[in-house]
């Protein structure tokens, strides 16, 4: 068991309150406290990168990214949000690069494929796109975004049938979450693919 330190932990409350308040320059101030304890942290290089993402420091962010994945390869939020960064910016081929290598360490993420079939899909490469998003979901089908992503893409394709059913798919998904107004959106959609 690892055992954290009082003041490191003190420091991460305080980074993510700060956060929650929209002070944002100031949680990242706490978050490069912590990591001053801390350096190998990969909650707190994570956490303040997507601050940066938040604030239009992409830079930054892919800075404090490539560190988490420097310490831990393994670390698939390192990754995700290293692509998420780049596609926040229209660098699609960056984003892809960055998906792909962290397949090459966690090909078992769904985040990672659907960081991947975003970043084909930004590129107009549809039919990669959807055999991404068909691999996020053989990995975890619980996700109504990604059926929805993948609804989207099928429809460039005009694969009505199979817009539908991910449409259907997500709409339930929605619902076993209490989401009704997002269930009820998907089910218009699906009826809107049947009659096409």
């Amino acid at each position: 068991m690892t055992i954290v330190d009082p003041a490191f932990a003190e420091l991460m409350n305080k980074a993510r309150n700060l956060f929650i308040q929209g002070q944002n320059k100031k949680a990242i101030d706490a978050y490069r406290e912590a990591l001053q304890l801390d350096p190998d942290s990969l909650d707190a290089l994570n956490e303040m990168g997507l601050v940066h993402i938040k604030i239009g420091e992409q830079v930054q962010a892919v800075v404090a990214f490539d560190m988490a994945i420097s310490i831990n390869p393994s670390d698939y939020r390192a990754h995700s949000n290293k692509a998420e960064a780049h596609l926040s910016t229209g660098s699609f081929n960056d984003a892809l690069e960055a998906a792909e290598l962290g397949l090459t360490q966690i090909p078992t993420s769904s985040e990672l494929w659907v960081k991947k079939a975003r970043a084909l899909e930004s590129e107009l490469k549809i039919d990669e796109a959807i055999d991404a998003y068909n691999q996020a979901i053989s990995r975890d089908s619980d996700n109504p975004e990604t059926w929805k992503a993948l609804a989207l893409c099928l429809d460039a394709k005009e694969r009505w049938p199979e817009v539908a059913r991910s449409y259907r798919i997500a709409a339930s998904l929605h619902r076993k979450r209490g989401e009704n107004q997002d269930a009820e959106s998907c089910d218009r959609f699906a009826e809107f693919a049947e009659s096409s």
